[in-house]
């Protein structure tokens, strides 16, 4: 998301909402099975993602998978080893990094064993000499990997002040060239271009790290220095690339002639107004990629030779971003524009002197919408050993063509196990034959999901852009699901958001939109009456996000009432991990409302007790947090645990009182799932940190247990390869017995079940 506002996947004028998306595309679209014709796909079912857990009892072993979706984020950029045919790594701006395994046509995520905060990847570089290398930059550390991103170790890059180098893989800008680079010649010499702090420079392979003082600006906010790359002809084995390039937003390009001792100013050539975004050095000289702005787009392509600077721009009034020149064809250049376009895509065989309009037919994933092609532009890349080959990444994914010189070439989304979804909520309904899960997720709105293994048909707007918040489904009958999210409308997400918001009663297959929702109503969160009223409708009682009040309806949303004494608010905005309200999972009277204060341990638990038409205050004086969930367990009148504040608490008085659950030191989410053989309470989830030790932990004796449950049995699913440490939203499984789903902030949907 750029600044939490705009879209991972849109530009953030979401000109294309208004106006040419609403109609689609129809540039050669065709569907994802006529992709496993163009490659043989794998299957994710089979993709062990991690097994076994840090105990010493083997029946808790756990396989760990992603739930099949294939996509829904940016793909900001793509590298090709030089020297190892099919050795191709993307990053993400939230999803981690992933190499492709030809031999499988699937991707696996290079950093499920590292922090969930180095998902947010500013860049990436290779070693060209050594194929094991690899190095990645993210929230102010620099990842090296001597086995192909199976293992890690990072240095902190510390600016003047002591403090981090900023880094933001998910902010503007993030579409620029690497802006991490290795010398081709000196495997031991890295460079790093900050937003904000300069540049730096490493000597011995990323273990230490020197700021360059010679170099003469840091560029403007929040850009800075948006690539650097070497020009190879300029050294040679074990001896020092001399001629090194770096582009800076708001500045220019600037070149050192001595191994970055000093540098100047490349001029006479694009105007102040044109900021550099990618750079490739070939035999003719350095090509440069050039942005203006998104409201004027007047951006170009120029060449810096020996005589200078020229503009080798395939068409006007745009803005450019990709670009990739081919190791094996000399004069063959690629170059996209940004955002994508079906007609954004050029190619030269002669250094830029003459361009051609790549037309693109694309073989997409079944659910992406027809306008994919008007996107945001990540990155592009021309293999060595297949000159005709070409890979493209933008906001939805990546494509890939075997041969470009067609017309129209053929790109297939090779998404297999990329998987980037940003998760506001999920709900398993215990449903025989019914759906295994639903999501609501950002961007997309959401998916039924009829299996884990096979990816959605279409989302629940059918391809429509926005955002589902919240979910709910009635225990008296779980296919009826109630879902309530937003769609941008002309000032974006923030100032003009439009409610999308529906019923169903036949398990998530059609979908009733609210016929005269709430003036302003949007996102929120949403709770359902565990049981139906004479009329066959449960209640439904809507906690939008903001300044309106709850609602609720009688009716299936067709009409809303206010209700009386619940407060607005308890919802910050749809970023933040949070669950305000809750139904009791037996009592369809009962209702519970969280309203935090910003003031510590100021929080009060509100209740209702008819059906959510009034409300009163109960528990008062609770942690207080706008992260936040309250959970109703299911099968217990009265028993709702709450988080707030890196707390567990527990009530069994329908929210009178709370206590503690012992041992739990921090949490992040948790959740209820089907009960362990042999036990009459469900299983409880928790992730966060037990006893000291950070993982994802499974009871199935604590809801047994009485008062602060000291006595339970905590069970760590997280193993050293799979830390399950980007949680945003957990959700148990009722029909099958330690599964249990875990909605990431970037990593997709993962579920986890014991090990057969």
């Amino acid at each position: 998301m750029l600044s939490n506002v705009f879209s991972r996947r849109m530009p953030g004028v979401l000109f294309l909402l208004l106006g040419v998306v609403v109609g689609g595309c129809g540039h050669g679209l065709q569907a994802v099975d006529s992709c496993s014709a163009f490659v043989d796909a794998g299957s994710v079912a089979d993709d062990l993602l991690g097994v076994g857990t840090r105990q010493t009892v083997p029946e808790d072993a756990y396989r760990w998978q992603n739930v099949d979706i294939r996509g829904m984020g940016f793909v900001t950029g793509v590298l090709t080893h030089p020297q190892v045919p099919d050795l191709v790594y993307v990053r993400t701006d939230v999803g981690g990094i992933y190499r492709w395994r030809a031999d499988q046509r699937n991707w696996v995520q290079l950093l499920d064993g590292v922090r969930g905060d180095r998902y947010s990847i500013e860049s990436l570089a290779l070693d060209p000499q050594s194929p094991d290398v690899l190095y990645a930059a993210s929230n102010g550390v620099i990842l090296k990997s001597r086995d192909r991103g199976q293992t890690w170790q990072e240095v902190p890059l510390l600016a003047a002040n002591g403090d981090r180098v900023y880094m933001n893989g998910n902010g503007e800008w993030r579409w620029a060239g690497e802006r991490l680079a290795v010398d081709p010649h000196d495997s031991r010499i890295l460079y790093f271009g900050s937003r904000q702090d300069g540049l730096y420079r490493s000597a011995d392979g990323a273990q230490t790290w020197q700021r360059v003082t010679t170099f003469p600006t840091v560029g403007t906010a929040p850009g800075g220095i948006a690539f650097v790359v070497f020009d190879p002809a300029s050294g040679a084995r074990g001896q020092a690339s001399q001629r090194i390039y770096a582009g800076v937003i708001g500045a220019g390009v600037y070149r050192s002639e001595d191994g970055g001792q000093t540098w100047d100013k490349l001029t006479d050539g694009p105007g102040p107004e044109q900021n550099p975004q990618q750079a490739v050095v070939t035999a003719a000289g350095l090509y440069v990629t050039f942005f203006t702005t998104e409201g004027n787009p007047q951006g170009s392509v120029w060449r810096y030779g020996s005589a200078g600077w020229e503009s080798v721009t395939p068409r006007a009034g745009r803005n450019y971003s990709a670009i990739a020149a081919s190791p094996a064809e000399p004069g063959t250049l690629l170059v996209a524009e940004y955002p994508l376009t079906p007609e954004g895509l050029h190619r030269s065989s002669n250094g830029g002197k003459r361009w051609r309009t790549v037309a693109l037919q694309t073989w997409p994933v079944r659910w992406w919408p027809d306008w994919h092609l008007y996107t945001l532009t990540g990155g592009l890349a021309i293999p060595r050993d297949r000159p005709t080959q070409a890979w493209l990444t933008t906001g939805f994914g990546v494509l890939r063509t075997d041969d470009i010189t067609q017309r129209p070439s053929q790109w297939c989304a090779d998404m297999e196990n990329l998987e980037e979804l940003v998760v506001f909520v999920l709900k398993s309904p215990p449903v025989e034959g019914g759906a295994a899960l639903f999501s609501g997720v950002a961007d997309m709105h959401g998916f039924r999901h009829d299996t884990l293994a096979q990816h959605p048909e279409a989302t629940y707007e059918n391809g429509a852009f926005g955002d589902t918040t919240g979910l709910d489904f009635s225990e008296a009958d779980p296919s009826i699901v109630v879902r309530v999210g937003s769609a941008p409308g002309p000032g974006g997400r923030t100032d003009s958001a439009e409610t999308r918001a529906a019923y169903s009663a036949d398990n998530g297959r059609t979908w009733i939109p609210f016929a005269a929702p709430p003036a302003g109503a949007v996102n929120g969160k949403v709770a359902v009456s565990a049981t139906l009223q004479p009329n066959g409708y449960p209640v439904i009682v809507w906690a939008p996000q903001g300044d309106v009040f709850p609602h609720r309806s009688l009716d299936g949303g067709a009409t809303w009432q206010p209700v009386s004494g619940a407060p607005n608010r308890t919802t910050l905005q749809l970023w933040f991990p949070s669950q305000a309200i809750a139904s009791d999972r037996v009592d369809g009277t009962l209702f519970y409302l969280y309203k935090y204060t910003e003031r510590a341990n100021q929080a009060t638990l509100y209740r209702s007790t008819d059906a959510g038409a009034t409300w009163q205050a109960a528990a008062q004086n609770l942690p207080d947090s706008y992260e936040h969930a309250v959970k109703a367990v299911p099968g217990q009148r009265g028993e709702v645990w709450l988080r707030a504040a890196g707390q567990l608490l527990r009530s069994r008085d329908a929210g009178d009182t709370f206590v503690a659950i012992a041992n739990i030191d921090q949490v992040n989410d948790f959740t209820f799932g089907k009960a362990a053989p042999g036990q009459p309470h469900p299983t409880v989830f928790v992730s966060g940190r037990v006893k000291g030790v950070e993982g994802l932990f499974r009871s199935d004796d604590a809801l047994g247990l009485p008062g602060d449950a000291a006595a339970a049995t905590w069970i760590n699913l997280a193993t050293a390869e799979q830390t399950l440490s980007s949680v945003k939203y957990l959700e148990g499984d009722r029909r099958h017995f330690g599964r249990v789903y875990i909605g990431t902030g970037g990593r997709g949907i993962l579920y986890g079940q014991p090990a057969p």
